[in-house]
């Protein structure tokens, strides 16, 4: 015996009606998910000030429909090398990876318009003032991937399915 208890195309008439309800719970949910990632109670994981990454990422993420077609971008400088992994290249001569919570943020070229940088023999820039070492010089630096960048599958499944629920109540 089959029972027929309701039209499922009586619940949402069209695709794009889906589409819309979905992308809804899916940007919700990325937006939720980078804020939290973004944690400002913990410094970063050089242990140095956060900076607000993922809470900047959190403000880009844009989401459309396109007939059924749902899609969602994030345009935040250096989150798909974050989540894909991959090697970063200087533009000049080197990376500099601030050491000091004191540079955290600021670029060299920043730092030395108030104060003379001076560069050690084993690669790093340091204040002429204090003799302390602010920055290490690079020549790349490869980032691991990390996919908790972004929700799992399985979360964005089920932020589709919760908000096509909502959708039909």
């Amino acid at each position: 015996m089959k029972l027929r208890l309701i039209d499922p195309e009586s619940l949402i008439p069209d695709a794009h009606v889906a589409a819309e309800a979905a992308v809804r719970g899916v940007e919700a949910l990325i937006i939720e998910h980078l804020r939290k990632k973004n944690d400002g109670t913990k410094p970063n994981r050089y242990g140095l000030p956060k900076t607000n990454y993922y809470a900047d990422a959190a403000k880009n993420v844009e989401a459309s429909v396109d007939g059924a077609t749902i899609r969602v971008e994030i345009d935040h400088p250096g989150l798909a090398m974050h989540y894909e992994g991959g090697t970063v290249y200087p533009k000049k001569k080197a990376l500099a990876l601030p050491i000091d919570p004191a540079v955290a943020g600021i670029w060299p070229s920043e730092y030395s318009r108030d104060h003379q940088l001076f560069k050690t023999p084993g690669g790093a820039l340091g204040d002429a003032d204090t003799g302390k070492i602010l920055y290490i010089l690079l020549p790349k630096a490869t980032i691991p991937a990390d996919p908790s960048v972004l929700p799992t599958d399985t979360e964005i499944f089920g932020a589709v399915e919760e908000a096509l629920m909502e959708a039909v109540s």
